[in-house]
């Protein structure tokens, strides 16, 4: 813009330039042509006067005698003025300045105007002999309509050019102080061309180049007040607009962000043209790859195989599909649409669901349904079988009959267990309130150990207790307990004849609690299940001993309520150590 205006300025004073300079040849040329007009008049009636007073005779005898020659310098009284005598052939026989002068003047142009018929003619050019520069003019003599003589006068262009110097001058000075005054006024026009733009185009730019700032002109112009309030309010709507944009576009990413549903943008050029976090880790792909192909990062051939079904058909897919490129089996709920837009443009929108932690659930609820039916059965049906044959006569017999009550009273027992476990499985102890309560960690050790110290006995095993016995814990009595008694249950159980049990504890900034056994121990295979409600690493003999299959989903699920972790470290046929961490309760 500043380079067009500059360009402008300097165009319009090369043009006023050359207007001006152009004005002066012009005025000095017409002054000059004026000038030359008036003096060959003034040249041809002073010829004329010495024509009509000399005599026809002395041109052709080609000779003046003195009272001519006195009359003839009376004429040329001007000192720069020169007067010649020509006969009939432009022969010099007479000249004021040169008395000596002879010769042809034929060939001059005013000499040949004459010679050819013309009643005058004119010249102005630099004399050879003087060497100034003359205004010649020459007339005609005429006898009885014959030519027989030209009379010529002359004068220095310097003796009437001066006499007009200071009126050319004048002239001159009016035309400067005019064009002057006219490029002055050019010069203000093309500023006030320009001022819109010099003012508005710096602003415009700025709200292009920051369209989140408002910009205001502070310009006092009456011609272009309204045009500076409409950029004004532009820019002031324009960052409103933009702000209202940005923060619109930030929640939005901050939404699909935050979303727990993949969601993907393939555009027409089948790049992806937008993806979210969780997209990017269901398809195991990183964020730099968005503005790729598509077909190039991802590397499920059934979701390309969707896509491209869904661009074929420009039609809507809704569709469960396992990846098989992903380590672990990944299910997933895709939804993709083809939006069509203005012209020939088009999108793919993706929404994807991973379904596999729902798949895992439902499993793990279907595998819950049938061993709680399973685990209630077997006792149930043992009662059962007991009380028909009691009923059909067995009860008669005292032996039989304290046989199968014992059973049924196991059974019992063991059915009571199990429902209460189930019972603390389906709390939730973020809904109920408990006290905290100081447990001293040694006593209360002790104290679920005796609960077992017929088995203990059996089995011959030597329980160490390595904690400190003035350690306390505050906590939730009714949520640690069965966390506690649960994994001493499972090392007393799982433990072999004669074994060892170590029970170690320390309570600072965090309780950790370990529990350990020289046992059959745990594949790595069974310790990502062993969590799980009603899952036995050996079945037939945790159901011999008692077991429900439960006591582990209780110790993870209760310590999760504390807030704390499970740790596991077991190997087959060496025992196995769980340690819980728990955080002091406030």
């Amino acid at each position: 813009m500043k380079k067009r205006q500059r360009f402008e300025y300097i165009l319009v004073g090369l043009m006023m330039a050359t207007l001006f300079i152009g004005s002066i040849f012009l005025t000095n040329y017409f002054f000059k042509k004026e000038l030359l007009i008036q003096q060959e008049s003034y040249l041809q009636k002073k010829a004329q006067l010495l024509k009509e007073q000399l005599s026809s005779v002395w041109f052709e005898q080609n000779e003046l005698p003195p009272d001519q020659k006195n009359l003839v310098a009376h004429f040329a009284t001007e000192e720069n003025e020169r007067l010649t005598l020509m006969n009939n052939h432009g022969d010099i026989f007479y000249d004021t300045s040169d008395a000596d002068l002879h010769g042809s003047r034929s060939n001059r142009p005013e000499i040949k105007a004459i010679l050819s018929g013309a009643d005058f003619g004119s010249a102005l050019r630099e004399s050879a002999t003087l060497h100034k520069e003359l205004l010649y003019l020459a007339l005609p003599v005429y006898q009885n309509n014959e030519l027989v003589g030209i009379i010529r006068i002359s004068e220095e262009t310097t003796q009437f050019s001066n006499s007009i110097q200071s009126f050319r001058r004048y002239i001159l000075f009016t035309l400067g102080i005019l064009f002057l005054i006219i490029t002055a006024f050019v010069f203000l026009l093309l500023h006030q061309k320009n001022e819109p733009l010099v003012t508005v185009l710096p602003v415009l730019k700025k709200i292009v180049k920051y369209p989140d700032e408002a910009r205001s002109i502070i310009q006092d112009s009456p011609e272009w007040n309204e045009l500076y309030q409409t950029v004004n309010l532009l820019s002031q709507q324009m960052s409103q607009t933009y702000l209202a944009y940005t923060s619109t576009d930030e929640q939005f990413h901050a939404l699909l962000d935050e979303l727990m549903i993949g969601v993907f943008i393939i555009d027409i050029d089948g790049k992806l043209e937008l993806i979210n976090p969780k997209m990017l880790e269901i398809l195991s792909i990183q964020a730099e790859d968005a503005g790729k192909d598509y077909f190039e990062v991802i590397q499920e051939p059934a979701l390309i195989h969707l896509i491209h079904q869904v661009v074929t058909e420009k039609s809507a897919l809704h569709q469960e599909i396992k990846l098989t490129t992903a380590p672990n089996e990944v299910i997933l709920d895709v939804s993709l649409r083809f939006i069509e837009e203005a012209g020939n443009h088009y999108q793919v929108l993706g929404i994807a669901y991973d379904l596999t932690r729902v798949r895992q659930l439902e499993k793990m609820q279907k595998d819950f349904v049938s061993n709680v039916s399973h685990e209630l059965k077997t006792p149930v049906t043992s009662l059962l079988g007991f009380t028909e044959t009691l009923l059909d006569g067995a009860k008669d017999d005292p032996e039989t009959l304290t046989q199968f009550l014992e059973i049924m009273q196991q059974d019992a027992t063991r059915l009571q267990q199990l429902i209460q476990e189930i019972l603390q499985l389906s709390r939730d102890g973020k809904n109920i309130a408990y006290d905290n309560q100081e447990i001293e960690l040694y006593a209360f050790t002790e104290e679920i150990l005796r609960s077992y110290r017929k088995l203990i006995k059996e089995k011959n095993l030597t329980i160490n207790i390595l904690g400190d016995k003035n350690d306390v814990y505050l906590t939730k009595y009714e949520l640690f307990y069965p966390i506690i008694k649960n994994l001493i249950e499972n090392a007393i159980q799982y433990s072999p004849n004669e074994g060892e049990i170590t029970i170690d504890f320390s309570s600072h900034d965090t309780l950790i609690y370990t529990v350990k056994d020289n046992g059959i121990g745990i594949s790595l295979e069974d310790q990502e299940r062993i969590f799980e409600r009603f899952y036995r690493v050996d079945k037939a003999r945790s159901r011999h001993s008692g077991g429900t299959g439960l006591g582990l989903s209780i110790v993870h699920n209760y310590t999760e309520l504390l807030g704390g972790t499970v740790l596991i470290d077991s190997h087959l046929g060496l025992g196995s150590t769980f340690t819980i961490k728990l955080p002091k309760s406030k």
